[in-house]
């Protein structure tokens, strides 16, 4: 349990002063918050995971779990439109997300680049660029050491006019840990941006094993401090799910 009340401070109030709170309940609160808003468990689970790691290094939890509860839940729970394209490189698929939730495309992404046999360079792409980088911080670490590859993730930002072209944020994993870039797009990663070029999240699954132990990637245990309001408006959002009797 944390060190102070998990229940509504006293009168409405909430402080700025920090307290301890476990990181099972910040998974747990950010879990129930999720599976309130309409998404399955697995990607509830998901999203804690990511919530309870944007607290622990940013002290951003609450900011991206409310990211990913504002998202359309109401679209039923189904894959998004894949299709294959030609490309020399190896398997190249696009996902048209169709406005579904952004944890929802994110982790169909990271499916469909890590379904090729590990010798081949996997592509997905989509023209969702909107998804959290908080959200993409965690998965790109966890799902690293799961599928034992290297993730990168790109995504394309357009110019103001068309004459400024358009930058790439990288993100990958170096010396086990999320590791971002901002560039002008390589020659590599301009081949697979959607031309005319637009918004877009490009991701490469590439071959050669990676030494990541999972267990690396796990929160430690111990409390973490965090903001009593921050605490106390994820615990509200939490109690809309409730758990039916066992």
């Amino acid at each position: 349990m944390s060190d102070t009340s998990t229940g509504p401070a006293l009168d409405g109030q909430q402080t700025d002063r920090a307290m301890a709170v476990q990181p099972r309940e910040i998974k747990e609160a950010a879990f129930r918050a999720l599976c309130a808003a309409g998404a399955d468990p697995l990607e509830a689970q998901e999203g804690a995971l990511a919530v309870l790691r944007a607290e622990a290094e940013a002290h951003a939890g609450l900011h991206l779990l409310e990211q990913l509860v504002e998202a359309d839940w109401t679209t039923p729970v189904r894959a998004g439109a894949v299709r294959d394209a030609a490309w020399v490189g190896g398997t190249l698929r696009e996902l048209d997300s169709a406005g579904q939730p952004a944890l929802r495309t994110a982790l169909q992404l990271l499916d469909l680049a890590g379904d090729t046999p590990a010798g081949e360079v996997s592509v997905t792409r989509t023209s969702d660029a909107s998804i959290p980088v908080l959200l993409w911080r965690d998965l790109v670490l966890r799902h690293t050491a799961s599928l034992q590859r290297r993730i990168v993730i790109a995504t394309a930002n357009t110019g103001a006019t068309p004459d400024d072209g358009y930058t790439t944020d990288h993100l990958t994993v170096r010396d086990g840990q999320p590791s971002a870039t901002q560039t002008l797009a390589s020659e590599a990663i301009a081949a697979l941006i959607p031309q005319p070029a637009r918004a877009s999240t490009v991701i490469v699954a590439l071959p050669g094993p990676v030494h990541t132990n999972p267990e690396a990637t796990n929160i430690a245990p111990k409390p973490l401090k965090m903001r009593e309001k921050d605490w106390q408006n994820m615990y509200q959002m939490s109690r809309k799910y409730l758990v039916p009797d066992a």
